[in-house]
């Protein structure tokens, strides 16, 4: 799953990793991590650059990954494709990295979950209905910032409220996060994955 040479592995020329020392608040940040191992510290350093913000967003990233109901690969399939689809290679990579194995996503799932072109391209024999309605939701959140009237009633009939709750906010939490990261120039963390050849990091068109 390693593409090619990334724009990122440099310090980003955009928004500096912030060094200390910091608010009691933002070193408090900082230093959190639920992570053992691959930590997503480049991403803590550069929201320390917003003693407010910062903390705000990792206190809501921690809900989204450790305090919710909605099962955890439910979850990784949409954050995901979401980095997919916002061509975001920190995002994506971080969550290949952690997640996949965990959540018993092979490489085959890895690779449809990644450059499928609409969640209509994904084999059947690989996913759940389940696991197509969640990329579906993406797609249309990404497309349309909103959800058909079937998907939604899909999602209901799928998952408990609560849940349906989750599910969108993982696709839209992580698109925030998305933009973020690849505005930023938010470095890649060592021994992260690496986008697919032709996948590449979202950019502006000259």
């Amino acid at each position: 799953m390693t593409g090619s040479a990334s724009p990122f592995l440099a310090p980003s020329t955009r928004l500096p990793l912030r060094p200390p020392p910091y608010e009691p608040e933002v070193a408090a940040a900082v230093q959190s991590t639920a992570f053992k191992g691959l930590s997503p510290l480049n991403l803590r350093l550069a929201l320390a650059n917003h003693s407010k913000l910062g903390p705000a967003f990792q206190a809501m990233a921690h809900v989204v990954l450790f305090q919710c109901a909605l099962p955890e690969r439910d979850r990784e399939i949409a954050i995901i494709r979401t980095g997919a689809l916002t061509r975001s290679e920190y995002e994506w990579g971080m969550h290949i990295s952690i997640y996949a194995d965990r959540c018993g996503l092979d490489a085959a799932q890895v690779r449809e979950l990644t450059g499928s072109a609409d969640w209509h391209a994904l084999s059947p024999g690989l996913w759940s209905d389940r696991e197509r309605l969640i990329v579906r939701m993406v797609d249309e959140l990404h497309h349309h910032c909103t959800v058909s009237d079937q998907t939604w009633q899909s999602l209901g009939a799928g998952w408990p409220q609560e849940q349906v709750i989750e599910l969108i906010f993982a696709s839209s939490f992580y698109h925030m996060a998305a933009l973020f990261l690849n505005s930023a120039a938010v470095p890649l963390e060592p021994g992260a994955e690496r986008f697919p050849a032709p996948l590449a990091q979202a950019k502006v068109p000259a």
